[in-house]
């Protein structure tokens, strides 16, 4: 029988007891705010890269906070001698916090000017929220302490976005659509209309994405499995 579903209200309740819909919600607010009234003095490309940091924010920040909270009260070990399974509580944290950002998307979606395709925008945010929140597991669990994952994460999420940076490029090159977190981004201008590609090249961009996802899923819960000392 899985454990998911007892696993995934007790996370919503976590997040609840720490805050963390109030404080994104002030995140949330912020980014309303300043579609709804600097919009037009912005680049047509300022919505697709709030959307594109939102999950980065909470999939992966969020994600490791959560976890250093947990490491503080040995829930992870007490876990480890439960039939709790590496996947379901890796499943349980992906929900919640990817229905968060769903949510957020969905409304920052109306307040662009121009013609979003909302369809391709909450397919490509619902992936690259899981894909933030499994980069996020193997890299809180390799901080000790609250305070060293605040000043270190940042350095290890670096290079996986960086190149995100090329999906300004009028031309993209082809080796960056290939990148997922590169290839998330230019997909979410394309849906907010801040891009333009081809029906070739955003399935190819789709397909990288897809594939980084799944790669980071299997590697955060392999991850998962040795803290649960079950390698």
């Amino acid at each position: 029988m899985s454990t998911l579903p007892a696993l995934l209200t007790n996370e919503v309740r976590l997040q609840q007891r720490y805050g963390i819909y109030i404080a994104y919600g002030v995140v949330v607010l912020f980014y309303v705010v300043t579609l709804m009234y600097l919009a037009p003095f912005f680049p047509v490309w300022l919505p697709a890269l709030i959307i594109y940091t939102d999950p980065a924010a909470v999939g992966f920040f969020f994600l490791g906070a959560l976890m250093m909270l947990e490491k503080g009260q040995a829930t992870r070990m007490a876990l480890g001698v439960t039939p709790v399974s590496a996947f379901d509580y890796f499943s349980a944290k992906a929900i919640s916090l990817a229905a968060i950002s769903i949510v957020a998307v969905t409304i920052l979606s109306f307040l662009i000017p121009a013609g979003v395709n909302h369809v391709l925008l909450l397919t490509i945010a619902l992936i690259s929220s899981v894909q933030f929140i499994a980069l996020g597991v193997p890299t809180a669990l390799y901080f000790k302490t609250v305070t060293s994952y605040l000043m270190g994460a940042a350095g290890i999420l670096a290079p996986f976005v960086i190149p995100a940076g090329l999906a300004f490029l009028d031309q993209m090159p082809v080796w960056a659509m290939l990148w997922p977190p590169a290839a998330d981004l230019r997909l979410i201008m394309v849906a907010t209309g801040a891009a333009t590609n081809t029906g070739f090249e955003i399935a190819i961009m789709f397909a990288a994405s897809l594939a980084g996802t799944t790669l980071a899923v299997w590697y955060a819960t392999k991850r998962l499995e040795e803290e649960f000392g079950r390698s």
